[in-house]
């Protein structure tokens, strides 16, 4: 069977690119899980008028929820996705 003009000339991605592009998406994914557990602590500060408190608590929920994705990501893990580059 004859392959297609763009799956004849496709290159596989150099493995440098892909270890870079998977540990960018783990960074921001910690970045995200922080940011987004610290507004829903404001959010609710701000009903509730506790201001600092469950800002400070949700950014620490949300660095806590964000380092054990990296942790699960990058040990628990890492046999599973084969051999690492």
């Amino acid at each position: 069977m004859p392959e297609s003009a763009a799956g004849k000339h496709a290159r596989k991605p150099a493995p440098a690119l892909v270890s870079m592009a998977r540990h960018t998406g783990y960074g921001l994914q910690l970045v995200v899980s922080v940011g987004l557990f610290m507004a829903a602590g404001w959010w609710v500060d701000g009903k509730l008028g506790t201001v600092p408190l469950l800002t400070i608590l949700g950014a620490l929920g949300g660095g806590a929820a964000g380092f054990y994705s990296l942790y699960l990501h990058l040990v628990k893990y890492r046999d599973s996705e084969g051999p690492r580059v």
